[in-house]
């Protein structure tokens, strides 16, 4: 109840995918980013990843690398089409793109992941910071063409 479930699932499809959907919404029904975040992500008819972590450049002592989310969720296309992502590389890439600021946005990026035959395709990612969470979303784009030349 807490999303009024299809008022929330038609009011996160009318809006462009991204983190100012999510603080829209999160106004709009009353909860706070990080549910926001992953209802957002559940309720997409696209691939869609989420990830709920620690500041990626302040790590607390009881930080574990092996596991960087305490949150991962993905989309449930997600979840059928790419379901060899690792939460570690794509944190790794979170600290790439990252940067150190204390609040807000942290960076965006574009990077491709490959699905479960090895394609490649290109997923958009932002990550905000909310003094709390560090919030990160994937968004799928396209499929990522690879131009060969010939001589």
């Amino acid at each position: 109840m807490l999303f009024f479930q299809d008022a929330f699932v038609r009011d996160a499809r009318d809006l462009e995918a991204g983190i100012s959907a999510l603080t829209t919404l999160k106004k709009r029904y009353g909860n706070t980013i990080t549910t926001t975040l992953w209802r957002f992500v559940e309720q997409s008819q696209q691939p869609m990843l989420g990830g709920i972590s620690c500041h990626p450049h302040r790590q607390p002592a009881e930080f574990d690398p092996a596991n960087p989310f305490r949150y991962f969720v993905g989309s449930r296309q997600f979840q059928e089409r790419f379901s060899n992502t690792r939460e570690t590389e794509i944190f790794q890439h979170v600290r790439q793109y990252s940067s150190n600021a204390r609040g807000g946005p942290l960076g965006a990026t574009e990077l491709v992941l490959n699905d479960n035959d090895g394609s490649g395709h290109i997923f958009h990612f932002e990550t905000f910071f909310n003094q709390h969470d560090a919030l990160t979303l994937g968004i799928y784009r396209r499929e990522h063409s690879v131009i060969v030349a010939v001589s």
